[in-house]
């Protein structure tokens, strides 16, 4: 979790997690604690289910969290297979999801608390410490606190040793190349010690079948992986480690042994984090983990040393792995006073920045913001005049934030109205659209698709990915058309009313982005108005042709001969005739609606600018 540097924020949730091998009767010691917790402080659970509860509020299950029922299934059903390997990577594919839903909890509903039964991170690598993979992967302490530093998502595998570890521990390189979570340490380690031949009994009288691993040997090497990954932890991380031989204590002083010690440390935190107010002169970088292509994503760990040798100025390195995840830490920022942000990801990343940034439905008229090219965001990257290459970037950025140079940017409210009044509100600075185009971002923009993204972006340079998903988007628009699902839609473009016809795309520029997207083309990003092209659909080689003549900016010059609508306007408004879902491209993002949208200029910002602009 990142610490927001504000002055005042609410502080972070402790994290303690109870680990130890099976038959040592975690689970129990975990409810128990959980239970008792609950009547002091607010506490969220994650174990087989997901539960939360506090002094005025009983336990309960929380279905309402994302992955929590597909855990508790896939979990469920790993604990039935017979064979080893399939197991191994269900529990892996557990566990991961278990990370992503202390990640959800920690930023979306904070508790006091976060209490774990068992933890991903301690876990895997007391497994492999096991020889519970294929092979042993981790032969000594320095390469298993390496492989800790990657599975916690901290380092990225160097190139030279992906081929060892796809071949010995491909889930690990999956998980860490392709950032599909990051299994953090906790903040407090409980670890309940048994002999192995006592957790055998245990489990035996059960009188349920054994699990693949449930053999005294196995638990005998696992009990000793746990032992020793704590120990590495405690020495490396300063993480306190409680030991319970629970041979030698009840449950019930297991139980209070937990409950005391996570009591203990709560206690003895300040109700608030207090940070350092950031300065208008400070540099804030919010990075994101998964933008653009593979080199793109090795940038983030670069980026702090790039600015801090060019620049006498404090730099924050904020690591975000969800746009989420960046707006919450941009609004940390801008309301604590920081003035000067760098958005290094995606167009997606820095509408989530732009939209952090907004204080009362505006922003700061002091406040700068930077585009560190990576992915979507080249397009307006290269628009400002910012380099491709890292090193080259961040000069021109420091030495725009120096020398005050900078672009004034129109700033465009989107807005939809819904068939029972509810409104949603966002902004963009680039570019948004509907119908085809509005689609794109369902095929970008998720966790997963990413992966492809990456390799596209590698492959076919910073358009690639983008036109990918256009004609993943144009096919699955054409789908919903042939079922009945594309209601025609009217437009008003300021004063100008066109009736109801049915919009293969209707694509909205706020500006000059450059050749490779032309259709900006002469307007400026801060002319107060924005650019819409509207293409009728006429059949799917007319689409064709439309698509071919927006790639090359010819539609502007004939916009009639290719039966589109090009306008520049201050307000745009789209009226469906039927209420049926579609989506709204917001600066690559996702908006899904199923009434009118509006598209306004509602305020500016500033953006800094390279030497060529």
């Amino acid at each position: 979790m990142i610490t927001h540097p504000t002055s005042h924020v609410p502080r972070k949730p402790l994290v303690a997690s109870i680990v130890g091998m099976d038959g040592c009767g975690k689970s129990s010691t975990f409810r128990g604690a959980l239970n008792t917790l609950a009547d002091r402080i607010r506490v969220v659970g994650i174990g087989d289910q997901v539960l939360s509860g506090g002094p005025d509020e009983p336990l309960k299950e929380r279905l309402d969290i994302p992955l929590s029922r597909s855990a508790q299934i896939i979990g469920r059903f790993a604990k039935g297979l017979r064979w080893q390997r399939l197991y191994k990577n269900l529990k892996f594919i557990e566990l991961t999801q278990r990370t992503r839903i202390r990640d959800y909890v920690t930023i979306h509903d904070p508790p006091d608390v976060i209490l774990t039964d068992g933890q991903p991170l301690v876990n895997c690598a007391a497994w492999s410490v096991a020889h519970f993979y294929k092979e042993d992967l981790l032969g000594d302490d320095e390469e298993l606190y390496q492989a800790l530093r990657y599975l916690a998502g901290e380092e990225t595998i160097p190139l030279r040793e992906l081929p060892r570890y796809l071949h010995r521990a491909w889930p690990l390189a999956l998980l860490n190349l392709l950032r599909l979570g990051r299994f953090k340490p906790p903040d407090l380690i409980f670890l309940l010690d048994l002999d192995s031949a006592v957790a055998m009994a245990r489990i035996r009288a059960r009188g349920k079948p054994l699990q693949v691993h449930e053999t005294e040997a196995l638990l005998g090497e696992l009990g000793r992986g746990y032992v020793r990954v704590c120990d590495l932890f405690q020495e490396r991380r300063g993480i306190p480690v409680t030991r319970i031989r629970v041979d030698q204590v009840s449950l019930e002083e297991a139980v209070q042994i937990v409950t005391d010690g996570v009591l203990e440390h709560v206690l003895a935190r300040p109700n608030i984090e207090t940070t350092s107010r950031p300065q208008p002169g400070t540099i804030e970088v919010i990075a994101t983990t998964m933008s653009g292509s593979i080199q793109d994503q090795r940038k983030v760990q670069q980026i702090g040393p790039e600015f801090r040798s060019r620049t006498s100025r404090l730099v924050r390195v904020h690591a975000a792995d969800t746009h989420a995840e960046a707006r919450a830490i941009a609004h940390a920022i801008v309301a604590g006073g920081g003035r000067t942000i760098v958005s290094a990801g995606g167009a997606g990343t820095f509408n989530a920045v732009l939209e952090g940034a907004h204080l009362n439905g505006t922003v700061p008229s002091d406040l700068h913001l930077a585009f560190l090219r990576k992915g979507s965001a080249d397009l307006i990257g290269k628009a400002l005049g910012i380099p491709d290459q890292l090193p080259a970037a961040v000069e021109a950025i420091v030495e725009g934030i120096e020398d005050d140079r900078r672009v004034q940017a129109d700033i465009l409210a989107v807005e939809t109205t819904e068939s029972d009044g509810q409104v949603q509100r966002r902004h963009l600075v680039g570019f948004g659209g509907i119908g085809a185009f509005g689609e794109v971002p369902r095929f970008t923009e998720s966790r997963l698709i990413k992966v492809y993204k990456g390799v596209l972006g590698s492959l076919l340079g910073d358009l690639g990915p983008f036109f990918v998903g256009l004609a993943l988007a144009t096919g699955w628009w054409q789908l919903q058309r042939f079922f009945g699902r594309v209601p025609p839609m009217s437009l008003t473009l300021d004063d100008h009313h066109i009736p109801p016809e049915t919009w293969g795309a209707v694509l909205v520029l706020n500006g000059d982005l450059g050749a490779d997207f032309p259709l900006g083309r002469g307007l400026r990003l801060g002319s107060e108005s924005f650019r819409v092209i509207a293409l009728c659909y006429r059949g799917l080689r007319q689409a064709l042709r439309q698509i071919k003549a927006a790639r090359r900016g010819t539609i502007l010059d004939e916009p009639e001969s290719y039966g589109a609508v090009v306008r520049t306007v201050r307000r745009l408004t789209v009226r469906p005739t039927e209420a049926r879902p579609y989506m709204v491209n917001v600066d690559g993002g996702r908006m899904l609606t199923r009434g009118e949208v509006c598209i306004s200029v509602s305020g500016q910002v500033w953006l800094i600018a390279g030497r060529e602009v």
